[in-house]
């Protein structure tokens, strides 16, 4: 679904007046969602808000962290978090780590990946 297609459903639902540039911000974690948002982007997608907001509400640890299962996801919405996402899975590699694409320039991603 692209975010003009999920602003048209989602106002569909609410009545609303969103707009791609405000979809956009509560993804990326530059503004947060209201309760009349937060209920209709729920009923598009089908989703818990526990699961839709974790990342807006701070929440220590999300709903797959806490169900159990073995593959969780995490919306990383600042570049300061990616940055050190990317350079934990660079530290972590063991035998080999393949670098591609422009995140890969990050000056402390491939220094993390020269042996000590």
């Amino acid at each position: 679904m692209t975010l003009e297609e999920a602003a048209d459903a989602l106002n569909a639902i609410t009545g609303g007046a969103t707009d791609t540039s405000l979809m956009s911000a509560w993804e990326s974690g530059r503004r947060r969602t209201g309760k009349r948002n937060r209920a209709g982007l729920c009923q598009l997608h089908r989703e818990r808000p526990e699961v839709l907001f974790a990342h807006q509400d701070g929440a220590a640890t999300s709903v797959l962290e806490t169900s159990g299962t073995a593959v969780v996801a995490k919306v990383l919405t600042r570049w300061t978090d990616l940055v050190e996402a990317m350079v934990s899975v660079a530290a972590g590699a063991r035998e080999q780590l393949v670098v591609t694409g422009s995140r890969s320039r990050e000056k402390a991603y491939p220094a993390a990946t020269v042996p000590g």
